[in-house]
């Protein structure tokens, strides 16, 4: 007998050292969640008196590692995560906290923001995503007020405890805050001075609260045992929080399926999308797409016979006006005949102007040549008849020939690439290459009328990115308008100063400007107005196309021309600025 009753006092002090472990979720600190849970923690120790009640503050990560590893016996958490660890775990509730701070969100902010669209393009501090009221609840929110809100607010992630997500607000790491319905107030009434700047936005009305609110009201906290706690301890507990009059009051379990419409709608906790998509689940995520669509397709039909109408119709009105036109067609093949006339007696005058602009170029570049050629053939051909030579002496006459032979090709290839047909190519352009091979087609323009051409271009100038034509098109427009300005200037005045210098625009970065500066008539300040206007000229013959086409090329090619009257007032200097480009 005396061994039976040592026994039962060895269980019952087994029994009364067996600890009862209740995980709390903490979003505002362990003492403010140990201090507000407190009632139920004493109500609890007096009713199981043969159990170590002792409640434990952990956050949301640190309750779900510990319901992993079954070191809880029950858990008090918000309604959000109650649904993620029923799921998870398969905790189950005995009883849900009722009178106490409603499970709700609340928006802060520092600057003057009202509704929640207000949120597009802001910073959003939160304290997890996986928070139920601290974020998930305006997540859905935003989602209601447009599809599109979530995806244009950057969340800012502050962790626990929630007093930091406002502290993001008030140091300007973020323009928003979310925060649990009520702890704004209990912060401001904590530390008004450090809280007072913030204030909430996009409230509504809920009945039983005076806290500020900016989403729906959901159940209370749920209190849940773990899959390993007994049935019969959850009877107990269920009881003592029943029996519960004063501080932290509980009922029996709410219906939680508000919460579970959310978390499908939002697809998270156990509602989270994994399989593959059903056709029910595509047309409801792409519901307002697949209307559209329809509707436009619906417009693309009605569209489709409207257009196949007004076809048919347009075609009987073709065939009837085809009989009127075949009435017409010997009068119009008669006006176009003489059209084709008109047009091949203008291409004939063209052809003609453009061979006498070329003549006395290629007259004279190939002059020299020719007779150098003449010579030494005659030469050899009177050597040939007395018998003077020599093998050396035909030799050196020989090469001479071929070399004057091949500069004479020069000079006839040089003029064919220039007004041959061709598209524009970028390469890079030595500007004293260029102005020297200008001055071989102008040479002869300069002599004929008698002017004198200085040319200046240092040898260590930039190279340009261009096409070599069309700059040297542009370069003896301007050459041969210097000309013709000094038609009326005394012959002994005739000076074009062509100059090549390195430059730099202010707006546009370094490159080469190119000036051509004559001594002629100059242009009146109307005249100026107008330079490089198409079909405007100064010519009794000109068409006023020359320095428009010449604009043209120098603006393709990222530079600028422009018309200036020399400091003597002597003449006109126009001058081309190009910029100096990083070559591919």
């Amino acid at each position: 007998m005396a061994l039976v009753l040592g026994l039962l006092l060895v269980a019952d002090e087994a029994l009364a050292e067996t600890p009862l472990r209740v995980g709390v979720l903490d979003y505002l600190g362990s003492e403010h969640s140990l201090a507000h849970w407190a009632p139920t923690e004493k109500a609890l120790a007096a009713a199981l008196p043969d159990h170590e009640v002792r409640l434990v503050a952990l956050d949301i990560h640190q309750l779900d590692a510990a319901l992993a590893a079954g070191d809880l016996d029950f858990v008090i958490t918000n309604p959000g995560n109650y649904a993620e660890l029923e799921y998870r775990y398969h905790i189950s509730r005995v009883a849900t906290a009722e009178g106490d701070q409603p499970v709700a969100s609340t928006l802060v902010a520092r600057e003057d923001m009202t509704g929640i669209g207000d949120l597009a393009g802001k910073r959003l501090a939160i304290v997890a995503p996986e928070a139920f009221g601290g974020f998930q609840l305006i997540w859905s929110e935003m989602a209601d007020t447009d599809r599109g809100l979530p995806g244009k607010v950057e969340l800012v992630v502050t962790g626990y405890p929630m007093q930091r997500a406002a502290q993001a607000v008030l140091d300007g790491t973020a323009d928003a805050a979310v925060l649990r319905a009520c702890m704004l107030e209990e912060l401001q009434a904590e530390d008004r001075a450090r809280y007072g700047a913030l204030h909430a936005f996009a409230q509504r009305s809920v009945e039983g609260t005076d806290c500020a609110v900016s989403s729906p009201v959901y159940p209370g906290w749920p209190f849940a045992k773990t899959r390993a706690t007994s049935p019969e301890l959850a009877k107990q507990v269920a009881v003592a929080l029943l029996q519960i009059r004063q501080g932290n009051l509980w009922t029996v379990p709410l219906d939680y399926q508000p919460v579970h419409e959310l978390m499908r709608k939002l697809q998270i906790g156990p509602y989270v999308r994994t399989g593959p998509v059903s056709i029910r689940e595509f047309i409801a995520d792409y519901r307002d797409w697949l209307i559209a669509l329809a509707a436009a397709l619906a417009f693309w039909a009605l569209y489709s016979v409207r257009i196949e109408t007004l076809v048919r119709r347009r075609t009987r009105a073709l065939d009837q006006a085809n009989a009127q036109l075949k009435l017409e067609m010997a009068e119009r093949q008669r006006a176009e005949e003489a059209d084709r006339q008109h047009r091949r007696e203008l291409d004939h005058v063209a052809r003609l102007s453009i061979l006498g602009e070329m003549a006395s170029s290629i007259a004279h570049e190939l002059n020299q040549p020719l007779s150098a050629i003449s010579n030494y053939a005659q030469g050899c051909l009177l050597r040939l008849k007395t018998g003077n030579f020599t093998t050396s002496d035909m030799e050196t006459a020989s090469s001479e020939i071929a070399a004057q032979a091949n500069r004479a090709a020069t000079v006839i290839q040089r003029i064919r690439a220039f007004v041959r047909k061709r598209e524009s190519q970028r390469a890079p352009v030595e500007i004293c290459d260029l102005l020297d091979e200008c001055a071989a087609l102008f040479d002869a323009a300069v002599h004929r009328a008698g002017v004198v051409v200085d040319l200046h271009c240092p040898p260590d100038l930039p190279v340009i990115s261009g096409d070599k034509v069309q700059l040297t098109q542009v370069v003896l427009n301007l050459i041969q308008n210097a000309i013709d300005a000094m038609s009326e200037t005394a012959p002994e005045a005739r000076r074009i100063t062509i100059r090549a210098e390195p430059a730099r625009d202010s707006s546009e970065g370094e490159g080469v400007c190119v000036s051509v500066r004559d001594h002629g008539h100059g242009m009146s300040g109307a005249a100026m107005d107008h330079f490089a206007e198409a079909f405007y000229t100064t010519k009794s013959e000109g068409i006023g196309l020359g320095l428009a086409l010449s604009h043209s090329i120098v603006e393709a090619h990222g530079g600028t021309m422009r018309a200036q009257t020399p400091e003597d007032g002597i003449g006109l200097r126009v001058a081309i600025w190009l910029p100096v480009e990083e070559l591919e």
